[in-house]
């Protein structure tokens, strides 16, 4: 008996299954558009202090963006159910910090609690030994972009 419920069953919802799939494939869905470009800008202080935590601060661009079929996307191609934002300020804490040398700073962490609150998470690094370096931001949201590249003096501590 319990069998039998569960062949009925199969069969009252194995067409809205079938359904709900075909959906999947006709909803719509956004992509980047054939003049798309995604660009990430950082500013940092030209010049600090060894030892001492610097402010750093990106922002994204990115669009146009074209709304297509699901089924319409080409292999391949990042899609998003919604139309990432066109302009993103405060995107610092959600970038890759690099620098030349590699690892010559330390970066912290953004707190949670704190950005939670703000709805912005500070970013900030720190260079142990004096220099001259360079440092940029890899992005990986909504696609792959690399920021300009910076060049920070950093001077003994007095």
């Amino acid at each position: 008996m319990r069998t039998r419920g569960f062949i009925q069953l199969l069969f009252l919802l194995g067409p809205m299954a079938l359904c709900s799939c075909s959906k999947k494939t006709d909803e719509m869905v956004f992509i980047p558009a054939e003049s798309y470009a995604c660009t990430v800008r950082i500013a940092v202080p030209t010049e600090a202090t060894a030892g001492e935590w610097i402010p750093l601060k990106a922002s994204r661009t990115s669009g146009p963006w074209r709304q297509v079929k699901r089924s319409e996307v080409p292999e391949g191609t990042k899609f998003y159910l919604k139309s990432p934002p066109g302009v993103e300020d405060d995107v610092q804490a959600n970038v890759n910090w690099q620098t030349d040398p590699p690892n010559a700073a330390q970066f912290n962490l953004p707190a949670v609690a704190e950005s939670a609150l703000s709805g912005v998470r500070e970013r900030q690094a720190v260079f142990s030994q004096p220099g001259v370096y360079k440092i940029w931001a890899v992005n990986v949201y909504p696609t792959p972009a690399t920021s300009n590249v910076e060049t920070i003096t950093i001077r003994l501590r007095k």
